[in-house]
């Protein structure tokens, strides 16, 4: 019986595979964090630069040579700004380009869409009012009769390096989806008309 006591206790007091056994149960944590890591800097850098695109598209809206832009004129305005997402994949960018406008009637300010140009998008119909239909209320710069400014909407699917059936868990089928709505002034002397439509009502 001695014998067998000896290895059993030579067993127990022997270390060798305790350090192996450790880092086969730390590892998948440390895998985790450093994926994560990596993805949380991604959402946070695509988030930033979606920002800075939809500010660039409206800052070239608002500023078009021709102030009624043709279909290809808009189309080379939002490619110009795509080049800002690089090296995220724009290739299911949806965008809504708005020339908005704000008028008295009988003492009451109304802001809404005027003509409306969309890319892999659906268009808004002229004279939706600001506050509906997923519309902002109109910005507190353009609350006088006459303001004219363009309303850049964006919106982008985030794709993720792995886990994408992990992000359709957490966020649904679509996954993680950013939105941008940015208004920005027109700096042109005549108004600015999207492709196919027409100048705002003017109520006065």
């Amino acid at each position: 019986m001695a014998a067998p006591a000896k290895r059993l206790k030579r067993f127990r007091s022997d270390a060798r595979g305790v350090a192996a056994v450790e880092f086969a149960l730390v590892l998948p944590v440390l895998i985790v964090i450093y994926f994560g890591t990596i993805e949380l800097t991604r959402i946070l850098d695509a988030n930033r630069k979606l920002t800075l695109f939809a500010r660039t598209l409206g800052d070239l809206s608002g500023r078009a040579d021709n102030p009624k832009p043709s279909t290809g004129d808009m189309a080379t305005i939002a490619g110009a700004a795509t080049t800002i997402l690089r090296p995220l994949d724009a290739s299911g960018l949806q965008i809504v380009v708005n020339a908005m406008g704000v008028e008295s009637i009988y003492g009451t300010l109304y802001g809404g869409v005027c003509s409306s140009w969309a890319q892999n998008a659906t268009q808004r119909p002229a004279l939706q009012i600001n506050g509906t239909n997923g519309l902002p209320a109109t910005p507190a710069a353009y609350q006088f009769d006459g303001a004219r400014y363009i309303l850049a909407e964006v919106t982008m699917t985030y794709t993720p390096i792995i886990g994408s059936a992990l992000y359709k868990w957490i966020f649904g089928a679509g996954g993680l989806t950013f939105t941008r709505q940015i208004p920005w002034s027109e700096r042109t002397v005549n108004e600015i008309v999207m492709p196919g439509g027409t100048a705002c009502p003017n109520y006065s």
